[in-house]
């Protein structure tokens, strides 16, 4: 059921007119070949879910997807002489048909093509759709060009050629020793599970974390553990909806891959999922917190001062190399360009190495 109304969410931010099978999406943990099975059988169901939708006699509510694509649908002019689209990188397949017809206005499309890291959610990237004068922002005003320089080198691995540029006005201190530890002021995570630990460690070390999260994701970990452990099947939240039991999970959680989902496994395993709801009690606003905690994604478009970086990305070995797919690269550079005058790399900084082929009598 998640799976066909996620389906009909990426429909409706989609520019296509029906329903197809890759707008649903399957849990990366199912093999290729059954996933494709499972989208060609679920098709038909959200096509049933979208003629229902726009159905004014329906009787169920609505998406705020739904009112959207039926707004677009409407073949809609936008009254403005001129259009500035923020955040292209990341645009919805259905604004960019919609901006496309708008063809009385003048429109400016900004965005960052090495920030689009919501392609799992339908997102496109527009970067590469539109035909139009380029004029590149490579000067940022956040850090100075210590930090410039390390986002480059991510740039350069996605094939990027022209260099950030920082403000040599700017102290930038990279912290590469994990002994040092300094104070910071946000704690970036690739998974919701990581944060839930770091979360969880601070608060034990008498911190107080604020956790970029709403308190009832971390209550869907603990209710779906408690329905594992009972032997019954659970689906929310989706991390644990494909297994049968906990120890499914717990097996799966200590495999290469599905690491991701360990730290919370770990803390039901030692603590028990009272503990999990515990911890959703113990949220502190932002303005009072210590450090703030958050996953990648949710960090996007903003900056700290002082930033930690965590290291549960998906580094792999090709031929001998490490290395990571695009998508994990972008999440990387998006990391690693959020902090302003201290960023700790520490927890990810011989992977870092690897990842640039620094020779090992260089990395000291």
């Amino acid at each position: 059921g998640r799976m066909i109304a996620d389906g009909l969410g990426r429909f409706c931010r989609s520019a296509d007119d029906t329903p197809q099978p890759f707008h649903i999406p399957v849990d990366e943990k199912i093999r290729d070949d059954a996933a494709d099975w499972l989208r060609e059988q679920l098709v038909p169901s959200i096509g049933r879910l979208w003629a229902e939708s726009v159905n004014p006699r329906g009787l169920k509510a609505i998406q705020p997807d739904v009112y959207l694509k039926v707004w677009a649908q409407s073949n809609p002019r936008i009254n403005a002489d001129f259009i500035l689209f923020d955040e292209a990188q990341d645009s919805d397949g259905i604004m960019l048909s919609v901006l496309s017809r708008q063809r009385h206005a003048q429109k400016i499309y900004v965005g960052d093509p090495y920030q689009q890291i919501y392609e799992w959610r339908g997102a496109v990237n527009a970067m590469a759709q539109i035909n139009a004068l380029e004029r590149p922002l490579t000067e940022s005003f956040r850090f100075g060009p210590t930090f410039a320089g390390l986002a480059s080198c991510v740039l350069a691995l996605l094939g990027e050629s022209t260099p950030i540029r920082g403000q040599p006005t700017i102290g930038s201190i990279m912290v590469e020793d994990p002994s040092v530890q300094p104070p910071v002021d946000a704690v970036l995570c690739r998974k919701n599970a990581t944060a839930i630990w770091q979360f969880a460690a601070g608060i034990e070390m008498g911190h107080r974390p604020a956790l970029r999260m709403n308190p009832s994701e971390i209550i869907a970990f603990a209710d779906g553990a408690d329905q594992l452990l009972n032997g019954r099947r659970t689906f929310r939240p989706t991390a644990l909806s494909l297994f049968e039991n906990w120890k499914e999970a717990q097996a799966f959680a200590r495999s290469a891959v599905g690491r991701d989902l360990l730290p919370v496994v770990e803390i039901v395993d030692d603590r028990g999922t009272d503990y999990l709801r515990a911890l959703a009690r113990r949220q502190t606003p932002e303005g009072q917190a210590d450090y703030v905690i958050s996953t990648i994604h949710r960090a996007k478009g903003l900056e700290w001062k002082r930033v930690r970086i965590v290291n549960d990305f998906r580094f792999k070995m090709v031929d001998g190399r490490l290395t990571l797919d695009e998508d994990e690269m972008r999440l990387l550079y998006v990391a690693l360009t959020r902090a302003q005058h201290v960023l700790d790399i520490s927890d990810v900084r011989d992977e870092l190495l690897r990842l640039f082929n620094v020779p090992k009598a260089a990395r000291g």
